[in-house]
Formats: structure tokens, C-alpha cells, sequence
């Protein structure tokens, strides 16, 4: 594969085209060339950790309610799309051997994320992230071995101030917001940035001229040919 600007990482692996945070959206984004994927991590009702954006699991299965309520047996019966379930993490892991950008999106799935990735040793893969401050301090403390990122849905002026507040060596960092000077101040604060969302041949070329490091989209296997 030729050398591309920045890293590609697949949005819920490849959620443009296929259901999202599925296996077969994941195993997908590996074929395609993706170099790392991004996935998010709840708790269910008996303490596994699933992969599943939203609190609840109407919008991408075919039932309904929060995804906190049900059990690992009633979540994994429905239907997540194309006939693709909702899996563990830890079958996301056995079923792809890229990186992992693992958003962990409640405080809840910190310790049961460490126990696990410390009984199968795959710190090396994973880069933990979250919107909440919080969570991504609870990592740190739990897991100071796993690179952190904290996710920006803008790219405030502080975004250095915030990202030293947890110790993370990444911001994700909205595009459309994100300008050279925000860029250079955080380099020169030796932190690295991912930009999202990155949808289009348009949104690709703004973020490679910015210089960030890496991009998440939707796209993984389009992106390469923009």
C-alpha cells in the first residue's frame, strides 16, 4: 500500500457502509486497509463490556431499551444490522489484530476495561478515550500504561490546558473548528491530534494541510482513493 498523509482510523470500523460497531464492520475496516478502528464500550446489565455508541439500543438494533438494563444474553439476541450482533469487546479483540481507539463512554466500564486488558494483556493495542474528563483521569489512574485521549467535539483554545488537566497524549479534536494556530500550540505542547469527522476528498485535504496525525471516518474504505 502506498504511503498515505495520516493514519486512517475507521469510525466504528466501516459505518459508512456497513452496521456500525459490528463485527463485520470491524473485520471490514481491517481488510480495507484502515490502521487503526474506533469503537465504544458500555456496561451491561451483568457486567460485560459491549460495543454500542448510544445509552440505549433503539436507533441500531432491532429493540429497544438502555443498554445498562439488559443483559449480555437479551442484547447479543438482537439484530444490530444485517443480521450482525452486538459483541463483547473482548470479541472484538480476538476477531481483528489492529489498534483499538476504545471510547469508553461511562464511568462504570473503567475497572471491568482494566481487568480486562490487563488479564489479556493487550495494553500495546489500545489507546482508551473519552468525552468525560473523568473517565479518561480514571484510566490514567487505573491503567497508566494505556496512551489516553480526550475527545473535543470543538477544538476550544484550551484544548492543551484540558488535555494536560488528564495527561492525554491525544485530542481528538473537531475539524471544523480546528485552525493552524491551535494546531501549532498543540504540537509544541507534544500533543498528538486526531480530526474528525472526516467525511469527504474535502475534509481530507484541510486536515492533512493542518498537519494532524491521524483522522476518523466513516470512510475507511473510500478514504484512500480521494
Amino acid at each position: 500500500m502506498s504511503e498515505f498523509p495520516v493514519r486512517v482510523i475507521g469510525h466504528r470500523g466501516v459505518a459508512g457502509s456497513e452496521p456500525e460497531n459490528t463485527l463485520r464492520s470491524f473485520v471490514r475496516a481491517e481488510e480495507v486497509g484502515a490502521d487503526e478502528i474506533e469503537l465504544d464500550i458500555r456496561v451491561s446489565a451483568d457486567g460485560h463490556l459491549v460495543v454500542v455508541h448510544d445509552a440505549t439500543v433503539d436507533r441500531t438494533t432491532s429493540g429497544t431499551g438502555a443498554v445498562a438494563d439488559l443483559p449480555l444474553s437479551e442484547l447479543q439476541a438482537l439484530d444490530a444490522g444485517l443480521g450482525e450482533r452486538i459483541p463483547t469487546y473482548e470479541e472484538v479483540l480476538a476477531a481483528v489484530a489492529l489498534p483499538i481507539q476504545t471510547e469508553i463512554k461511562v464511568l462504570s466500564a473503567v475497572r471491568p476495561f482494566a481487568e480486562l486488558v490487563r488479564r489479556t494483556g493487550v495494553a500495546d493495542r489500545l489507546t482508551a478515550t473519552s468525552h468525560d474528563a473523568e473517565i479518561v483521569a480514571a484510566v490514567r489512574e487505573a491503567l497508566p500504561e494505556v496512551p489516553r485521549a480526550l475527545i473535543l467535539p470543538k477544538s476550544p483554545a484550551d484544548a492543551v490546558d484540558q488535555a494536560r488537566a488528564v495527561d492525554a497524549e491525544w485530542l481528538a479534536l473537531g475539524l471544523a473548528d480546528l485552525t493552524e494556530s491551535l494546531v501549532a500550540k498543540v504540537h509544541d505542547a507534544g500533543i498528538r491530534i486526531d480530526a474528525w469527522p472526516v467525511g469527504d476528498p474535502e475534509r481530507l485535504a484541510r486536515a492533512t494541510a493542518l498537519g494532524v496525525a491521524s483522522v476518523t471516518t466513516d470512510h475507511a474504505d473510500r478514504i484512500r482513493s480521494w
